[in-house]
């Protein structure tokens, strides 16, 4: 279980966000998720971390380094550069 930790509440990440097939799908959907979390909750310390650990854990496998792989990388690092920017 993936937790999204907001101040002292935790929200479990939902598991739609990973059940497709490509790593497009997960950040789109973890992507309108945080923002649905950003307007009832506010920005916190940490925000989309969990969504993000949930997305790497899916669809990259730390092992290899084969063309798609790094292009799924990639896409997960702009992920992280968006969250780490909105506001």
């Amino acid at each position: 279980m993936t937790i999204e930790q907001i101040g002292r509440k935790q929200i479990k990440i939902p598991k739609y966000i990973t059940s497709g097939k490509n790593i497009q799908t997960g950040i789109n959907r973890g992507t309108k998720w945080l923002m649905m979390l950003k307007k009832k909750y506010g920005i916190y310390e940490n925000f989309g971390e969990g969504v993000s650990s949930k997305i790497r854990d899916k669809y990259i496998n730390s092992s290899s380094y084969t063309d798609e792989m790094n292009k799924r990388r990639n896409l997960l690092q702009n992920f992280d550069e968006w969250r780490y920017r909105y506001n």
